[in-house]
């Protein structure tokens, strides 16, 4: 393929891709749940097939024990002890994988299975699991973090091509630069911080409304989701892949697309429990 048609065929997939997930969140908790649950199956599937291309037995297993432990993470109610104890170790074992990038410490090959669980189960599961159990599902607000993402992202790719001198971590992933990352975190603040003075007041009848959550909102869809980037990163690299799947062409797979969205899960999940 030529550049052009490169360009218009993620054009194409990227508005199919923006449309589904619009459309899920927006028709309520079945689809919030369903989408969840899609992310979780395909990002699974993908990851065993990074590690181990044929081996069905181990892929089929992890993903079973992957719904598996997402099924009995519904049981704890939001408003417990346990859910926000499980918020809390949920975070923290996402924070390890970060500390991975800087110290290699983690067997895939090995450890697989429990990767898969706590990369993709839990952080999904009490998704779901806060979702179905809490009275009041608030679609612009999940609609925003993701949104949160994409501008992070988008404005760390112009910035960086445009700017970008400095690698951020060439030996994983070479295209991310200082400047795209730091551009990108100022310029998503910056309208993080309008949209919820200005906008979110408008659209949304939760309580959920200063401006500055929504700065905190930001710096986790920039920090932690730009590192959660990375961590996808240096597992593709590990194993020489360019792209988690082919689901999405011109974007890569499923894990490709949400791998920042289920890093940052426990860590928004933890804030609301906050507040």
């Amino acid at each position: 393929m030529n550049k052009n048609q490169v360009l218009k065929q993620r054009s194409v997939t990227g508005l199919f891709f923006i449309f589904g997930v619009i459309s899920l969140l927006l028709t309520g908790k079945m689809g919030a749940m369903t989408l969840a649950v899609f992310i979780a199956g395909f990002s699974t599937y993908e990851y065993i097939r990074m590690i181990f291309p044929k081996n069905k037995k181990k892929l089929i297993s992890t993903v079973v024990l992957v719904g598996f432990v997402i099924v009995n993470l519904t049981n704890p109610n939001p408003e417990s002890s346990t859910f926000l104890f499980l918020s809390i170790i949920s975070s923290f074992l996402l924070v390890c994988g970060i500390i991975n990038l800087f110290t290699p410490f983690i067997n895939h090959k090995k450890f697989y299975w429990l990767v898969a669980i706590l990369y993709f189960g839990f952080p999904l599961g009490l998704f779901i699991s806060y979702i179905h159990q809490t009275d009041n599902y608030n679609p612009i607000f999940w609609l925003s973090v993701i949104s949160m993402i994409w501008m992070a992202d988008s404005f760390a790719y112009l910035i960086g091509s445009t700017f970008g001198k400095r690698k951020l971590l060439e030996k994983i992933s070479p295209k991310n630069t200082w400047e795209g990352f730091l551009g990108a975190g100022l310029t998503t603040v910056l309208i993080a911080y309008v949209y919820g003075k200005y906008f979110y007041n408008e659209v949304s009848h939760t309580a959920i409304t200063y401006p500055y959550f929504w700065v905190i909102i930001a710096l986790i869809a920039w920090i932690i989701g730009t590192l959660g980037d990375l961590v996808e990163s240096s597992v593709k690299r590990n194993f020489n892949i360019k792209d988690s799947g082919r689901l999405f062409p011109g974007h890569g797979g499923v894990l490709d697309r949400f791998d920042s969205f289920i890093y940052i899960l426990p860590f928004v999940l933890l804030l609301l429990l906050i507040i």
